[in-house]
């Protein structure tokens, strides 16, 4: 009897094969490329991707047909640059490392797009630049300094036609100086709030008056050059809760190739992925199934268990995932969360991360000074034939 049931077991093992373990993310070289899937069109863009650290690493624009998405090391934070031949747009730019100052972004845009503005522009030692050069889109997803302190910067430096901001009030003096600055540029400034009919508004005790104030909206479509375009997901300027619920989300489209972009956005407390969705990522699955399946994710709230949620990911379906975090924490936690990479593994994502190297940067020379744990593992992904 004991002899029967134990060739019974070992049938039942034999024919059903427990699931294969899934890998935590390895650290990918310091190039590569997606393969093309068997149905490419013949014309079907690549996607390759180069780490770089220095200012002679960071390629010049690009031409005609071709696209780049500049993860910027900015440390515990997130900024990435994306570039067509004929436009430029920053989704984010902000650090929470004590260490990390803006000049960091400022000095990778000197390298990306050419110098720009004053002497408080460049690093020590550079040039003083002789001209202004142009942004056209900067984004901030929302509120929070580890997005946004660097941007003041920027759009001191950078004539930029556009910023678009959720319209979530934060009161602090970060993003009481960031509104004093756009206020002073001639950018239009769009966000998802009802504009008053003073275009003021108050952070902080201190009333700014923006005269370029818009409104924008969920479903809107915005066109950045040839065969380049964003269209907004998610737009709240609800004013209470976590500023992350005010992520603004774009899909955004490069080519024939998709990106999405969602900031901290989030399903809600810190769970197990397989948990079910809430919050943002509860309403991009209902409201945008088809809209957030994309080739390229930027990982929401630098991968915490706070996103990334099981059933979010095998919506969005990437391919690529890119992964800004630093050695700060988030509640006692440093990000990424390992069952995030394990998730992302489990989709098929290659993971690029800015963290591989924090506190042992081999570089010297790194763009925007060598303190600070920023600047070591800046990735740029190319579009491209």
């Amino acid at each position: 009897m004991l002899r029967a049931s134990l060739i019974a077991w070992l049938f039942v093992l034999t024919a059903c094969p427990p699931p294969a373990p899934v890998r935590p993310h390895a650290v990918p070289p310091t190039t590569g490329a997606l393969p093309q899937p068997p149905d490419a069109k013949p014309d079907a863009l690549r996607v390759t991707w180069t780490r770089v650290g220095t200012a002679a690493e960071v390629p010049p624009p690009p031409p005609p047909g071709t696209f780049r998405l500049h993860m910027i090391d900015v440390g515990t934070g997130l900024a990435i640059l994306v570039q067509g031949s004929d436009f430029a747009m920053l989704f984010d730019a902000g650090t929470n490392d004590r260490d990390e100052k803006p000049l960091r972004v400022a000095a990778y845009l000197a390298a990306a797009l050419g110098p720009s503005g004053d002497d408080l522009c460049v690093e020590n030692g550079a040039d003083k630049p002789t001209t202004r050069r142009a942004i056209d889109h900067v984004v901030l997803s929302h509120p929070h300094l580890d997005h946004a302190s660097a941007l003041d910067l920027v759009i001191h430096c950078y004539d930029v036609a556009h910023v678009w901001d959720s319209g979530r009030i934060n009161h602090t003096v970060f993003y009481r100086e960031l509104l004093s600055t756009i206020a002073k540029a001639p950018a239009a400034y769009h966000t998802a709030a009802s504009v008053p009919d003073n275009k003021s508004v108050t952070v902080k005790d201190l009333a700014i008056t923006l005269p370029n104030w818009q409104r924008f909206s969920e479903g809107d479509e915005i066109r950045l050059g040839e065969r380049a375009s964003f269209t907004i997901l998610h737009a709240n300027a609800k004013q209470s809760g976590d500023p992350n619920e005010n992520s603004i989300v774009l899909a955004l489209v490069l080519g024939d190739k998709r990106i999405l972009l969602v900031g901290d956005a989030e399903s809600g407390p810190r769970k197990d992925p397989t948990y079910p969705l809430g919050d943002v990522e509860e309403f991009l699955v209902e409201q945008h199934a088809q809209d957030i399946r994309a080739d390229i994710l930027q990982v929401g709230h630098h991968g915490s268990i706070t996103s990334s949620r099981r059933e979010f990911l095998e919506a969005v379906q990437p391919s690529l995932a890119l992964v800004s975090s630093g050695p700060k924490t988030y509640g006692g936690k440093t990000l990424p969360d390992r069952e995030v990479l394990e998730e992302l593994a489990r989709v098929g994502a290659t993971v690029l991360r800015t963290d591989e190297r924090d506190g042992n940067c081999p570089i010297s020379g790194r763009i925007g000074g060598d303190s600070g744990p920023g600047g070591c593992d800046t990735w740029v992904i190319t579009i491209g034939p």
